[in-house]
């Protein structure tokens, strides 16, 4: 059961717009002062929440993994990988809701385990959430080619990395606004699809027939690597890197958290209601993949032009439906580029959080209009590696370069769950009562434990085919498995140094020590000028639909 604590701001109180909306002129606790803006409205952090989880991943990486676990095995994959995220989204909820700063839980990495593992995950997300730009700039040129193959693509990556930038340096405001419409493009385009998919199951296609599941008639289950059942089982467990990259994680919405207006009020409810509605797109889409195509056509999971290897572009080519497939194009352009956008901003405020962690140089703690510029200007920088894929050379460096991502949204899940862990931990050490805080699920304790063995099963096992006969591949071995060294060598490299240079002890943070105050006072005392509620059913129907 979801337990959120009444909203106090009933009451009629005055806004005070420097505290709100600025944030320029708050200091907290330890002298820190604050620099960004609360400038994104509940509809842009609700918006990003989506937006940054639905990529090109459930559009198109979804053929692949249907060719190898079938319709059924693909829905499976889907559901309990949402479990899993479903349980992510409650943690991260719980905490940031309950310290909605600048940094959110990079910053909790520091101050809730050890400033060690905060240094290390700090920069494992920059890298993995930079270095996806750059393959989302890729992306993008890919889907124009399905028009025009004659253009340079690096003009494309350019208007790409020049749109992130100027999105995100003119002001979180502007961020959020083009965020906002760019998502509703790409909501629309789900709901497009899901029509799409009943209009032609139904007959509603140019032959005429209302083949229903008939493609499930090829099998529920796929074999994958192996025969009978174990084949189906594996290619059942094959789904559960795919959805990784698709569902992605809570940290979209948790980067939000110290530039979103009245995040007590806001951050509960966008938490709690953005993941169903994930799940029922990712869920809803991949039913339909299983509905439109068979899982054994030959062109599933092959590399095609533009949105070409889109099962729902090779069901419309299949059914002889003109036009759509260059309408499905677009939209899934128009997302695939929302997606960078969105990556772009919470790349540079995972730096701006090492910044403020003080595990990065500190000009990165400069902003203008509320924007960490130098943070953002570094992320454009990275997404340059995007023009490597213009000659044939460097393009081989950049496949390694975005090879390191691979095991890395699933292991980012299951440290974002040590720390939750350790946040309670500290929670019950210090005194403070849970039924305190805007927003906690019961008995999600048990949950994130179960999540962390889940996770770490699922990352460990995440390339299991490299290991089996004849299927043995050294980039494949590195896509699984390299997060992880390099997260330890990060790790235990910050750890000596801080041994040595400043005196720190081994071990990680003391419950009883961990700082689970500062900045709450300041807050508190923000919260207390959040503008009531209308009572009109305007009102009251925007707060339902976007916090």
């Amino acid at each position: 059961m979801t337990e959120t604590k009444p909203i106090e701001s009933e009451k009629a109180y005055a806004v005070d717009s420097s505290i709100v909306t600025s944030g320029s002129d708050v200091e907290y606790s330890g002298g820190e002062i604050k620099q960004t803006h609360r400038g994104l409205k509940p509809r842009h952090v609700t918006m990003i929440g989506i937006s940054g989880a639905i990529g090109t991943g459930l559009f198109i990486g979804t053929g692949g993994a249907l060719a190898k676990a079938g319709p059924l095995g693909l829905i499976l994959g889907y559901a309990v990988y949402g479990l899993l995220i479903l349980s992510s989204f409650n943690a991260m909820g719980e905490m940031v809701s309950y310290l909605p700063i600048d940094g959110s839980y990079l910053r909790f990495a520091t101050r809730f385990v050890d400033p060690s593992y905060g240094f290390a995950l700090g920069w494992v997300a920059f890298y993995n959430n930079a270095v996806t730009v750059a393959a989302e700039a890729t992306a993008v040129t890919g889907l124009v080619a399905f028009w025009n193959d004659t253009i340079s693509p690096g003009v494309w990556c350019a208007l790409f990395l020049a749109s992130a930038l100027i999105l995100n340096i003119l002001g979180v405001r502007f961020f959020g606004e083009g965020e906002f419409w760019f998502s509703i493009f790409k909501v629309l385009l789900v709901f497009m699809l899901f029509f799409f998919t009943l209009i032609t199951m139904s007959g509603g296609n140019p032959q005429g027939e209302a083949f229903g599941f008939s493609a499930w008639k090829a099998g529920a289950m796929s074999e994958y690597i192996s025969t009978g059942s174990l084949g189906q089982f594996l290619g059942f467990w094959s789904v559960f890197i795919q959805a990784a990259f698709a569902y992605g994680g809570p940290d979209f919405l948790a980067m939000t958290a110290g530039e979103a207006k009245y995040p007590r009020r806001v951050l509960p409810l966008v938490f709690r209601r953005v993941i169903y509605r994930l799940l029922a797109f990712y869920i809803g889409g991949v039913l339909c993949v299983g509905i439109l195509v068979r899982h054994d056509d030959p062109l599933l999971g092959t590399a095609q032009k533009g949105a070409g290897s889109s099962p729902f572009v090779l069901a419309a080519v299949r059914m002889g439906i003109p036009v759509l497939p260059s309408v499905i194009n677009a939209l899934i352009l128009t997302s695939a580029w929302s997606c960078g956008i969105c990556l772009s901003y919470t790349a540079s405020r995972n730096i701006y959080s090492n910044a403020l962690n003080g595990v990065a140089p500190a000009f990165f703690k400069r902003t203008w209009r509320g924007v960490p510029y130098f943070c953002v200007l570094a992320v454009v920088v990275v997404g340059l590696l995007s023009f490597m894929t213009l000659s044939n050379g460097a393009a081989e460096a950049f496949a390694w370069i975005t090879n390191l991502l691979g095991g890395l949204w699933i292991l980012n899940m299951a440290l974002q769950h040590i720390i939750y862990i350790r946040f309670r931990a500290g929670l019950s050490a210090q005194g403070i009562d849970r039924k305190t805080l805007p927003f906690y699920r019961r008995g999600q304790l048990y949950y994130s434990w179960a999540s962390l063995f889940g996770y770490s099963i699922i990352f460990l096992t995440n390339g299991f085919a490299v290991f089996t006969k004849g299927n043995w591949s050294i980039r494949g071995f590195f896509f699984a498995y390299l997060t992880l060294p390099c997260f330890l060598i990060f790790y235990f490299g910050h750890k000596i140094y801080s041994v040595i240079r400043n005196g720190a002890r081994w071990g990680i943070l003391r419950p009883d020590e961990m700082d689970l105050t500062s900045g709450k006072a300041e807050i508190d005392e923000e919260e207390k000028s959040y503008p009531p509620i209308g009572a009109s059913k305007t009102a009251k129907f925007n707060h339902w639909l976007w916090g």
